[in-house]
């Protein structure tokens, strides 16, 4: 499972810096940062703990990708002229750096949570996926509860 989890790892932070590397423009937000399959409960249940786990480390990566930058923008892949920040040397170097420093950190994450993701109880597992979805889908919709613009 460690392996699995690693080489998930490995991919998508590959993944992730060729999306980066092939785009014209600079983005804070990786365009893979996105969910193709959304659970119900009932779904979930049905799930063992290995399949559960890497559903969790999917949402986590989104989670980790989005949140950071929603008050920016809210959709993946959003160029920084889109977010409405000048494409300045100095704003693609953090971009840059951000993206080098959001890699180490989620494998560092995937790595501590590979180890002690499988003594969660099953059920705190499932809230914890449905919460994440339903975080996820707001910033999908723009939905966020605040101020209008």
């Amino acid at each position: 499972m460690k392996k699995l989890f690693l080489l998930t790892s490995i991919l998508l932070i590959a993944i992730t810096g060729y999306a980066q590397k092939g785009s014209t423009s600079s983005t804070y937000v990786s365009p893979t940062a996105k969910i193709d399959k959304f659970y119900t409960m009932d779904e979930l249940k049905q799930l063992g703990k290995i399949e559960l786990t890497t559903i969790y480390m999917e949402r986590v990566v989104v989670v980790t990708e989005i949140i950071p930058y929603i008050a920016l923008h809210t959709k993946p892949g959003a160029t920084l002229k889109e977010m409405g920040i000048p494409e300045t040397q100095a704003n693609i170097e953090h971009v840059e750096k951000e993206v080098k420093n959001k890699a180490v950190y989620l494998t560092a994450v995937k790595n501590t949570l590979d180890d002690i993701i499988p003594y969660a109880d099953k059920g705190n597992i499932i809230w914890a996926i449905l919460f994440m979805e339903e975080i996820i889908k707001k910033a999908d919709t723009g939905e966020a509860g605040g101020p209008s613009k």
